[in-house]
């Protein structure tokens, strides 16, 4: 086996890096009963997203548009309680304006 060249290594730990930087991390209050619904619910169909990628008005927005997706995939509706619960989460942690 031949060594790497410099370039090469140093290409090679960029890319190390890189991957290792990707590991998604941790949602706020990890754990929490809010925590545990929105991952829950939400992370069923999709991927959670870090509450800080949007800001409060877009993720009122973003629950009202699940809405209709939840009712086009056949799942059952969120009840008020879960909504209420699950967008307070985001609004608490959402990203500033």
């Amino acid at each position: 086996m031949t060594p790497l060249r410099p370039a090469s290594a140093i290409v090679l730990a960029v890319l190390v890096l890189a991957v290792a930087g990707c590991k998604p991390k941790p949602l706020p209050e990890l754990g929490s009963p809010a925590e545990v619904l929105y991952a829950n619910r939400c992370g069923g169909c999709h991927r959670v997203y870090a509450p800080s990628t949007m800001t409060a008005a877009m993720w009122s927005e973003q629950i009202v548009a699940m809405r209709q997706k939840i009712a086009e995939a056949g799942q059952p509706p969120m009840s008020t309680f879960d909504e209420h619960q699950i967008l307070s989460y985001l609004q608490r942690h959402a990203g500033r304006e």
